[in-house]
């Protein structure tokens, strides 16, 4: 077994998405939505799907990783193959991005977020990152991040935006470098310029997660690092929909529901 009783683990979105390249299918095996979620005082799955939970974190803090982080974790390390001293753009403050800022920042990468709240940016640059960008002033972001690294652009971008920011999210990623689309804040369609994405060479990447190796590797750096979840608020299992409520108005981090004292 992969385990011990007693053991704490983490489930894993993607059921039988354990290791490569996704198969067409796996969408049909996910934890939440088709299968049953985890928003429930027990859940039996097969040990498959089962990651050790870092053993610096708390129940709550470790019931974030299974998306945010491991979603930021892949992005940079598998897809973008971060490397030290390389930089990673990262776009606002939720879980993805509070988590590749912490990530990469222990990584000894070098990181620029993206805000339209000052004190947001003020709140991740404590985590790691190292310049905040307010998108309300700069709209030309891309034009601040091409200055913050002599013309070059990031290295890897987490866009979290999606809409027709792509754009700017090339123009703002170095030559050759990675995109990591993660979601689509701001519209799920997008007219993009190919003109620039092709001279630029860019790698777009839509990334869903991520197999459970990655999620083995990931938990023991949040162990070694001792990386800690961005968790603003903690409800009670009676007050799950005002949870949900409070994820549909948008957080600093993560929201956390506590199935039980």
């Amino acid at each position: 077994s992969r385990f011990s009783t007693g053991d704490r683990v983490n489930s894993h979105l993607y059921s039988r998405w354990l290791e490569g390249e996704p198969a067409a299918d796996e969408p049909a095996w996910c934890i939440g939505m088709p299968l049953p979620g985890g928003l429930a005082e027990y859940m039996i799955i097969h040990e498959d799907s089962a990651v050790k939970a870092p053993d610096n974190m708390t129940d709550e803090e470790a019931s974030t990783l299974p998306i945010a982080a491991l979603t930021a974790w892949y992005s940079l390390m598998d897809i973008g193959n971060l490397q030290p001293g390389q930089t990673v753009l990262v776009q606002g403050t939720g879980g993805v991005s509070v988590f590749a800022a912490q990530i990469a920042h222990a990584y000894g990468a070098r990181v620029i977020a993206t805000s339209s709240n000052d004190a947001n940016l003020e709140r991740i640059k404590s985590l790691g990152a190292d310049e905040g960008i307010n998108y309300k002033k700069y709209p030309e972001w891309e034009r601040k991040v091409l200055e913050m690294t002599d013309g070059k652009g990031a290295d890897v971008t987490i866009d979290v935006a999606g809409g027709n920011g792509i754009n700017q999210s090339i123009a703002a990623t170095k030559v050759a470098g990675t995109i990591a689309q993660v979601l689509f804040l701001t519209g799920q369609t997008a007219q993009l310029d190919l003109m620039p994405l092709i001279f630029r060479q860019t790698k777009i990447r839509g990334i869903a997660v991520a197999p459970r190796s990655s999620f083995d590797r990931m938990n023991p750096f949040l162990n070694k690092h001792n990386i800690k979840p961005v968790i603003e608020q903690v409800y009670s299992f009676n007050e799950a929909v005002e949870a949900f409520r409070h994820l549909s108005r948008g957080a600093f981090g993560k929201i956390v529901i506590r199935i039980s004292d």
